[in-house]
């Protein structure tokens, strides 16, 4: 009695050390798990601190022993020094989970965890060899305190019935063996009461004839197993199959060591993480599997992976988009690599056009998938009328099964059965707030559509962004090579096309035209009704030179370049347009044309057509006495042609200086001047530079006054600092003749250094036009008088040309409008997005931008929501005597008020 009772307590104390063994191993097992779900959520955006702090209390439990958790410390120095390294893999968890929260990379997060994965991994499998050494101790325990009770048994035996000692022999060993089965029946049943307790699938089987053993109640539960199994066998059970798995492990396993490895029932459609290794089982060799229900945290890996995998393939459709400068091939890669990624059947962009149909512009098609631009290239708006609801909101269309529009929406069904479409993804594209069309993926698998909305809708907003650029770059384009009034070439695709010309082969006509008396209409009628007679005289040119090429060269200048025409056509044309021009009151033009059999000598065609123009044009001048061009003025102004008679008039002071005040178009406060020159020939005569200056320019004499005027600007600015006044920068117009004189920056820099002025109060203003001369270096100069410190400002920016590559060829200070792009500024739209597009880039290269001509608050309150900085104009004042701006616009150095307003 005294020896059942002693094994009774020996038995009871193993099976509990095994039951806290395998719940350590069953926890350590927890945190594996939970330690990937909880990566997952945060890299999620879902905090799960109540998991932490489980987490915290069961390796804590692992370490220290008893807990709320009932966990037992396992005396297994390595199990130990795994928990020791897992709490410190823990802690550098818990501070990449910080960081996560706090808005930095999850990459580092997501290794840990994989690796904490690992580590854990090795943790189980320490503790269950440790357990599994501990039961084979137990086992040889229990048997050796089973043989000594036996022994004291016999010996008793042998002492107490010497008579009658083999009867009692023969009993005693009978009693013996039925003690013994009853003894070895109860610890059977206790080691499989904890196999069944556990929430994991194990099963025992024979490794030689697959003969199920044993199967847990969560085994049973799983796979429906009721009543006795014996004989079934494991592969039949488990796996439903009729023959052994062609992936059972039996043949990799070793007594003494686990074999882990991963599978997803077919049964159950579960992930599983297994654990294999040999026992005995009365008496047979047997397989002993339990298995780890991972399908959530294999699910969440999967899904993870999916959304690294969008993430790329978004980032690689933005690179494409932007890497091509062409918008139509960059859209037809970006389709691609959708089409590719989604296994879809088409991918296409379908553009929303103005006669109300769908037209498909671009697509991309799978192998074997019949292209969609014939059959369905112009669809009708009203069609998809049912999904403009959704695009409204933003949304996706998303049709999973178009069957069953067949009765919802009939006229649907039919367009896209009609394109064998049996799914579809549609993602609105909209500009500046309105539907243009949309992005359509015909065909996904189903497994694609979960989650596809924020993908497009992201991929939508870049394809929008790039179609803008490209219509951006190629209005930028049209700016730079064609006369937005005319739309006529202009004068840099002249020059280009001018040279390239020269080495075609084939006859070439030129006809170089001038309109007659612009200005003239310009002061009397108005820019407006000008513009309308320059439409009017380019129109007259492209109905009678159908098919050539016509350019606007200047304000009042026009070529017609004709190539591949023989004479006698190119003299009827020719005739044809001098007589429409005579007969048209309005557009009254001179006229030069030229003809020669090779185009070699073109620019030297140009040149005889330009000076017949010219002989046409004085002609005119005779034959109009009323008109105040300078061509015809009177002796007065034609003797100051004569260079001494200029530099008298100029030593005698009959030319005056004028100031025109520029303001801040924000504020209107005064932020310089600019220096305008008139002629005083007579005390009660004022003549303006519009009547004398071109004529000084064509006979090359105009640099005595551009020296002069900036001179008195000079001493000027040095009588205001001896006085005590503080002026703003003054700006002084210079002629292309006098850029080209020899030495004009160091002619500038000794009249500063004769005042004493800073050469940042001057700024040298040089027209458009002057960088077309041949004889002038514009690059050049420009890039003197900027390193010697002057102020360098762009004149007449658009008078004859607009002429974008300027931006980018020259660098200077400061860039002035000319008053014919900002007249109609207030109430036409493309030039107010011209001028918008032109502020944007002088923003970006540090260019100040000046309008002058202003004459209305409408055309400020436009120029100034358009980001032009600086106005100047009759609006704020008209040019004025050196005089009254001293008094109206300086003030005295620290004081607080102007002299004047």
């Amino acid at each position: 009695m005294v020896a059942l009772l002693i094994c009774g307590v020996v038995s009871v104390f193993s099976i509990d050390r095994m039951q806290g063994y395998a719940r350590v191993i069953n926890y350590a097992g927890i945190v594996r798990g939970a330690t990937q779900q909880l990566a997952k959520e945060e890299l999620n955006g879902q905090p799960n601190d109540a998991l932490i702090g489980k987490l915290d209390a069961i390796l804590a439990g692992l370490q220290g022993g008893e807990n709320e958790y009932d966990l037992s410390r396992m005396d297994s120095g390595e199990f130990q020094a795994l928990l020791e390294e897992m709490q410190a893999a823990w802690a550098g968890m818990k501070r990449e989970i910080r960081q996560v929260r706090a808005g930095g990379g999850g990459d580092a997060l997501f290794a840990d965890s994989e690796d904490y994965f690992n580590l854990a991994n090795r943790a189980v499998h320490a503790a269950e060899e440790y357990t599994a050494e501990k039961v084979q101790q137990t086992e040889q325990g229990l048997l050796l305190l089973i043989l000594l009770i036996v022994a004291a048994a016999v010996l008793l035996m042998w002492y107490g019935t010497v008579q009658s000692r083999r009867r009692e022999k023969l009993q005693a060993e009978e009693d013996e063996y039925l003690r013994k089965k009853e003894y070895l029946d109860r610890m059977s049943e206790s080691l499989r009461a904890p196999m069944n307790d556990i929430s994991e699938l194990l099963y025992i089987s024979d490794v030689e004839n697959y003969e199920l053993l044993f199967l847990n109640e969560a085994g049973k539960r799983t796979f429906g197993v009721t009543g006795d199994f014996s004989g079934q066998k494991c592969y039949k059970v488990v796996q439903g199959m009729d023959e052994p798995c062609a992936f059972c492990n039996n043949s990799k396993l070793k007594m003494g060591e686990n074999y882990t490895w991963e599978h997803t029932n077919t049964l159950t459609g579960a992930h599983y993480l297994l654990k294999d290794r040999l026992v005995e089982w009365d008496g047979r060799t047997a397989r002993m599997e339990l298995a780890f229900d991972m399908s959530e945290a294999e699910q969440r890996k999967q899904s993870l992976q999916r959304a690294l995998d969008v993430e790329k393939m978004l980032v690689d459709c933005v690179r494409t988009l932007y890497q091509n400068t062409e918008f139509p091939i960059a859209v037809s890669h970006m389709l691609k690599q959708l089409g590719a990624f989604l296994a879809a059947g088409r991918t296409y962009i379908m553009v929303l056009e103005e006669d109300g149909y769908l037209h498909r512009q671009f697509e991309w098609c799978a192998d074997g998938v019949e292209s969609g631009m014939n059959t369905s290239q112009v669809t009708p708006h009203v069609v998809v009328e049912r999904w403009l609801p959704h695009f409204q909101k933003d949304e996706c269309m998303v049709i999973g099964d178009v069957a069953r529009l067949q009765e919802e929406s009939p006229e649907e069904f039919e367009l896209l059965r009609r394109q064998n479409v049996s799914r579809l993804v549609a993602a609105p594209l909209e500009m500046d707030g309105k539907l243009v069309g949309f992005l359509g993926v015909d065909n996904p698998p189903l497994d694609r559509l979960e989650h596809i909305a924020p993908l497009f809708q992201t991929l939508c907003y870049f394809i929008i962004l790039a179609w803008q650029r490209s219509e951006s770059e190629q209005e930028l384009s049209m700016l730079s090579y064609y006369d937005t009034l005319t739309k006529f070439y202009n004068r840099n695709r002249y020059t280009q096309d001018t040279e390239s010309l020269r080495y075609a082969n084939g006859p070439v006509g030129v006809v170089y035209l001038d309109v007659n008396g612009l200005k003239d209409i310009n002061d009397l009628q108005g820019h407006a009704f000008g513009d309308k007679v320059l439409v009017r005289c380019a129109d007259m040119m492209r109905e009678v030179f159908e098919g050539a090429a016509f350019y606007r060269i200047g304000g009042d200048e026009f070529v017609i370049i004709s190539t591949d025409i023989d004479k006698a056509e190119f003299d009827v044309r020719a005739r044809e347009l001098r007589h429409r021009l005579q007969m048209d009151e309005q557009c009254n033009a001179a006229i030069g044309v030229r003809w020669e059999e090779d185009t070699a000598n073109l620019q030297q065609v140009i040149a005889e057509a330009d000076a017949e123009m010219y002989e046409d044009k004085k002609s005119f001048y005779r034959q109009n006495p009323m008109s105040n061009r300078y061509r015809h003025a009177n002796d007065e102004l034609l003797r100051l042609a004569d260079p001494k008679v200029l530099r008298q008039e100029i030593l005698n002071k009959q030319f005056v200086v004028y100031l025109q005040p520029k303001v801040s178009s924000s504020d209107e406060s005064t932020q310089g001047a600019e220096a305008l020159i008139r002629y005083r020939p007579r005390p009660d005569t004022l003549v303006l530079p519009g009547n004398f200056l071109p004529m000084l320019e064509e006979r090359r004499v105009v640099s005595q006054l551009d020296f002069y005027v900036f001179e008195f600007v000079c001493s000027k600015m040095r009588e205001w600092a001896e006085d005590g006044k503080q002026a703003c920068p003054v700006s002084v117009n210079f002629s292309c003749c006098s850029l080209a004189q020899p030495g004009f920056v160091n002619k500038l820099e000794a009249i500063c250094g004769k005042y004493g002025i800073s050469k940042q109060q001057l700024e040298i203003e040089i027209t458009e036009r002057g960088r077309t001369k041949d004889d002038v270096d514009f690059k050049g100069v420009i890039g003197q008088l900027r390193a010697a410190g002057f102020v360098v400002s762009i004149d007449g920016f658009g008078i004859e040309t607009t002429n974008m590559t300027l931006l980018s060829a020259v660098e200077f200070d400061v860039l002035k409008l000319d008053k014919s792009m900002i007249d109609d500024v207030d109430s036409n739209l493309r030039t107010r997005a011209v001028i918008e597009s032109i502020a944007a880039i002088c923003r970006k290269m540090g260019v100040k931008l000046v309008a002058k001509g202003i004459e209305s608050k409408q055309q400020l309150v436009a120029l100034r929501e358009s980001g032009v900085e600086l106005a100047q104009g009759f609006l704020f004042s008209k040019p004025i005597p050196i005089e009254e701006y001293e008094t109206e616009y300086l003030k005295r150095k620290g004081g607080d008020a102007p002299l004047g307003t």
